[in-house]
């Protein structure tokens, strides 16, 4: 089943695994966090796919596909009860999870702030950006030295 876990299943493991190293990120694993970093959301479900679910009875290996189900409440819970102690006892996996972890959380950060008021992102060029119009803009080209204070001259 392995080429057969599906990006719900997977974004389902990585909601619970998000939640255990950074309480409330699991919540913002969103639709649109999912789409700009599926292959880390891919890499980590099959990560614990491979370490926690593969080979064991049907009951245990369908759990992330029945999770992934957005009415299937107490099937959620039981993944992350059985996460929670899979990933409590193999610090090996916990650390390599952690990992992935911290990559999708970036791109949580990252999202939260670029969608932030007065966030400008300058992909080479000359930006200008005045929050408050009754103050004064300096436009400045090339290289200038600014000398605040004092008279002017060194030493």
């Amino acid at each position: 089943m392995l080429g057969a876990l599906s990006l719900a299943a997977a974004t389902a493991i990585a909601k619970i695994v998000l939640e255990k190293f950074y309480e409330g990120a699991g919540g913002k694993l969103g639709e649109t966090v999912v789409e700009k970093a599926s292959d880390t959301v891919q890499k980590l479900g099959n990560l614990i796919w491979e370490k926690c679910f593969k080979g064991k009875p049907d009951d245990v290996a369908q759990l992330p596909e029945q999770a992934a189900k957005p009415e299937a409440q107490a099937d959620q819970e039981k993944l992350a009860a059985y996460l929670g102690q899979v990933l409590s006892q193999d610090s090996s996996l916990s650390q390599d999870a952690k990992k992935l972890a911290d990559e999708l959380h970036q791109v949580i950060v990252t999202m939260e702030n670029v969608t932030g008021r007065n966030v400008q992102q300058n992909f080479g060029g000359q930006n200008l950006q005045v929050n408050d119009p009754n103050q004064p803009v300096i436009q400045v080209q090339g290289n200038p030295t600014f000398h605040f204070g004092g008279s002017g001259k060194d030493g």
